[in-house]
């Protein structure tokens, strides 16, 4: 028996798996570092919904050349033919007698161009605010998604920045559990020290698990807004700490203006659709006048036949016969009259709306400018947080060496240390809850403002 070299088998095998092991390696994908101006980038441009908002355009942009069209000459070609089955017939002095036809044909050409028609001049501008606001529409998606997508980067920040605080309190309160279960081994310390001790610890396992939970559901969220797939691995860089510089107070909210509010935009293309379609409306009451021309080629066709007329029979040659009924050129008038009554009704109703859109606009400033002054507010509240935050985790540190210290020396309890960790930890809470919370509050308020949020980081 010839036995196979042992090179073949390896390159069999390899053939076999190589493969699988190439197409495993393509499966898995690289993650992605994310700054935010990254992440705001990739959601610009994969996002549906800004997919969405740019077919709006591209729609609307066909509808408007559509509208334009009706201006170009309309002119139609006709044509039709036919053949008898069963001959006509023809009644005379009493005889019955079967017409030779035997099929018709007829073509033509036909003409039209409008020379006076407002209603199509009215439909062309309302084409070109159709696109005002799809572009708006498409502009005020993007500025959402930008707002949505930076305050769940800061939000994941917060959550991350938050677990490595947990973390170090975990590791102090672990240092407290050894340091208690060292002095109780001494016999330094009674038992409880060491129980306490071990408490505190686990008590914080729960929180460091939901935070870690948090992240995760903040990223699966981040990737459905930038568009992409879910199984992509991403991850953030910075600290909240990087923002600080960034955090201002704010005199006041009178000078900031609500021109720029996307919804306030739309509101005053949605006004003027009004009243371009109340002009529109009014049009149909005038008369309109278009040029028309006809032309018109037709023929027939006659089968060999006998025809019995008086009883004398007619030999009928098979023949065709074409002709030109003519070339015909003119103008079209047409003037409404019972639909006046009608229009005038519809014209009022529209009115109504118009006069409804400006109570709208005047309740939407005041809406506007109590998002304002709310988020200014909130950014005023929050500045002050991070500055008392920071001193207190400063103070909190202090607090914790010296407690830290003192147990060591036996001069303090556990019950002090303990303290001093958890207000160290609450306080790096509060400083990084306090830096989120006013940039959030500042996206907030470019959202309302309608300005490209400013990404510095």
């Amino acid at each position: 028996m010839k036995l196979i070299p042992f090179k073949k088998i390896g390159l069999t095998l390899a053939v076999i798996f190589l493969p699988a092991s190439i197409k495993a390696q393509n499966n898995e994908k690289q993650e992605i570092v994310l700054t935010l101006n990254r992440a705001v980038e990739i959601a610009l441009s994969e996002s549906p919904t800004v997919k969405i908002a740019e077919k709006e355009i591209r729609k609307v942009d066909y509808a408007k050349k559509g509208a334009w069209y009706g201006l170009i000459p309309s002119l139609e070609a006709t044509g039709q033919a036919g053949k008898y089955v069963k001959s006509a017939s023809m009644s005379m002095m009493g005889q019955i007698m079967d017409s030779p036809t035997d099929f018709t044909a007829q073509a033509g050409l036909q003409l039209s161009l409008p020379l006076f028609a407002p209603s199509l001049w009215k439909t062309i501008q309302m084409t070109e605010l159709d696109m005002q606001m799809a572009v708006e529409k498409a502009h005020a998606s993007k500025i959402t998604l930008r707002s949505d997508v930076t305050k769940t980067y800061y939000d994941i920040l917060l959550a991350q920045d938050s677990y490595r605080t947990l973390q170090d309190g975990y590791s102090n309160a672990e240092e407290v559990y050894r340091t208690a279960k060292k002095r109780f081994d001494l016999g330094l310390n009674a038992e409880y020290d060491v129980i306490s001790a071990e408490v505190q610890m686990k008590n914080l396992q729960p929180n460091l698990l939901e935070v870690k939970n948090g992240i995760e559901r903040s990223k699966l969220y981040l990737k459905l807004l930038m568009g992409i797939d879910a199984s992509t691995q991403i991850a953030l860089e910075g600290n909240l700490n990087e923002y600080e510089n960034e955090i201002a107070l704010t005199n006041s909210a009178d000078n900031l203006s609500t021109y720029g509010n996307t919804d306030l935009k739309q509101l005053h293309i949605q006004k003027l659709q009004l009243q371009k379609t109340l002009s529109l409306q009014k049009t149909q009451s005038m008369p309109k006048l278009a040029f028309y021309g006809n032309y018109t080629y037709a023929g027939t066709g006659n089968r060999a036949t006998s025809i019995n007329f008086g009883q004398m029979p007619i030999q009928v040659n098979a023949s065709n016969e074409w002709y030109s009924q003519g070339l015909i050129v003119g103008l079209q008038l047409n003037v409404p009259i019972t639909g006046i009554f009608t229009n005038t009704a519809k014209e009022k109703q529209i009115a109504i709306q118009i006069q409804q859109m400006d109570i709208q606009r005047d309740n939407l400033i005041s809406s506007i400018e109590l998002q304002i002054r709310t988020a200014v507010d909130n950014m005023n509240k929050s500045a002050k947080q991070v500055e008392s935050a920071k001193k207190n985790e400063q103070l909190a540190q202090k607090g914790y060496a010296i407690s830290s210290k003192r147990y060591e020396e036996g001069i303090g309890t556990v019950l002090e240390l303990q303290n001093a960790s958890l207000a160290l930890t609450q306080s790096q809470l509060s400083y990084n809850q306090a830096i989120a919370s006013y940039l959030s509050a500042k996206t907030d308020l470019d959202k309302v403002l309608g300005s490209e949020i400013q990404i510095t980081k």
